[in-house]
């Protein structure tokens, strides 16, 4: 029960590292100036990212986004809408579930962990680009 118990000090060192980075990328860029509730919410998102809580991260990371447009009223027109879509939509799939086709099962967490990993790297990834106004250059 891999996902039950407290990660290594690598493990955790390694994605406090990746989290820590990718925050010194994005923040070149300049910033609208983050709002104080995704400030804060920020510090949890780093602490269930280096956990392992990958659904957890993924409706955080959707919950901070959602923070810093309500402050600032913009659409986050420098994020590719279809991954605003994506986070939202999956962010919905976790919350609101479905009996017939849930979000997130046991299964994933047992068999799967490698790719909700991934799918909470991305949404922090997004998260950091509407904080910060990060326009890729690829």
């Amino acid at each position: 029960m891999d996902q039950l118990e407290l990660p290594s000090d690598i493990v955790w060192s390694d994605r406090r590292f990746w989290f820590q980075d990718l925050e010194t990328q994005y923040s070149q860029a300049g910033s609208r100036s983050p709002s104080e509730q995704a400030c804060a919410l920020m510090i949890d998102l780093q602490a269930t990212f280096c956990a392992g809580a990958w659904a957890a991260t993924i409706i955080l990371s959707t919950s901070i986004v959602q923070a810093q447009m309500k402050e600032h009223g913009t659409y986050l027109t420098w994020i590719d809408p279809k991954e605003l879509t994506w986070m939202n939509k999956l962010r919905n799939r976790l919350v609101h579930g479905d009996k017939r086709k849930p979000g997130i099962t046991i299964q994933d967490q047992w068999t799967r962990r490698d790719e909700w990993e991934k799918r909470a790297r991305k949404a922090v990834e997004i998260t950091f680009k509407a904080l910060y106004e990060y326009e890729d250059d690829d």
